[in-house]
């Protein structure tokens, strides 16, 4: 009897896993098909083909394992935020060029004069003029894509699926709710309009500023996509896996002000990550504490 309701247990949960991993796959799905318009109008206007067979690859590929038999699909369909996330964000720049809306730096310099006295994004770097805490806070920087893969890397080859795919539920929140403002309400932040702060120079910010130089999209700054993922991988980290999550913790802290100090945001942008990143991983709770509960009431009616 016992064994029994232990493979029921876990077929219910591989149930519900699959059916969060397909939900995710729905609303990519549903994001791409809505943004082909934005990229095809950049692709008339620019005559580049290239950003239009990019978002269609990808497109492509969501609907194929939506298609695809779940065994099949189900390694690849887990994947599908971290594989072809990186690439949404680089297409952001086509879709924010062909939305062709203002960008909105004023408004947010605005907010930032209400809440500091000062512009932390031109003067936290200056006042802590010290080449050893600016190499220290570029490297939190850039180590933002460990901060993101790593934690659910280890989730998954310890064969926890339940919790790498509320994970990847988490960040595709986030990270959805941060492209669409990005589309939307565009800001440059003020590494465009003014360059990056004045930091002491070192390698390790000469790798950032390079890394970004080449692949970050003008329009993407508010808020800060960096802080509020590694806030949400922090805080699923910390449920599932403590002692990772403790060191994702630290070096997201220092990721916070690096995004400043570096002169890479305004800090209104770091604060609304924060704030963000931790609604986020509350309503992803919310939600899988709800498909849990759903499907304990059926269990127990069946």
């Amino acid at each position: 009897m016992h064994v029994a309701s232990s493979t029921f247990a876990a077929d219910d949960v591989a149930s519900r896993s699959d059916r969060i991993g397909r939900g995710i796959a729905l609303a990519l799905a549903v994001y791409l098909t809505l943004v082909t318009w934005p990229i095809w109008r950049h692709t008339a206007a620019s005559g580049a083909t290239l950003p239009l067979v990019v978002h269609l690859t990808i497109l492509g590929y969501t609907l194929v394992l939506l298609a695809a038999p779940v065994r099949l699909r189900r390694p690849a369909l887990d994947w599908l935020t971290l594989t072809i996330g990186p690439v949404m964000y680089i297409e952001l720049r086509w879709i924010i060029a062909g939305l062709g809306l203002p960008h909105r730096d004023s408004v947010v310099v605005g907010w930032e004069r209400l809440l500091f006295p000062t512009n932390p994004s031109a003067t936290l770097a200056p006042r802590l003029h010290v080449a050893s805490v600016s190499e220290l806070l570029h490297l939190a920087y850039a180590s933002y894509y460990l901060l993101i893969y790593l934690p659910p890397i280890a989730l998954f080859l310890r064969g926890r699926r339940e919790a790498f795919v509320s994970t990847m539920l988490a960040l595709t929140v986030v990270y959805g709710v941060c492209f669409v403002t990005y589309a939307l309400f565009p800001v440059d932040g003020p590494r465009y309009l003014v360059g990056a702060a004045a930091a002491p120079e070192g390698p390790i910010r000469s790798f950032v500023l390079t890394l970004l130089d080449r692949g970050s999209s003008r329009g993407t700054a508010f808020p800060s996509s960096h802080v509020a993922a590694s806030v949400v991988s922090s805080l699923c980290a910390l449920r599932f896996q403590r002692r990772v999550g403790i060191a994702v913790t630290l070096v997201t802290a220092a990721l916070i002000v690096a995004t400043v100090y570096g002169g890479f945001h305004y800090a209104v942008d770091a604060l609304v990550g924060v704030i963000l990143g931790g609604l986020t991983w509350l309503v992803s709770a919310g939600i899988l504490e709800k498909l849990a509960s759903r499907a304990a009431q059926s269990a127990t009616a069946a």
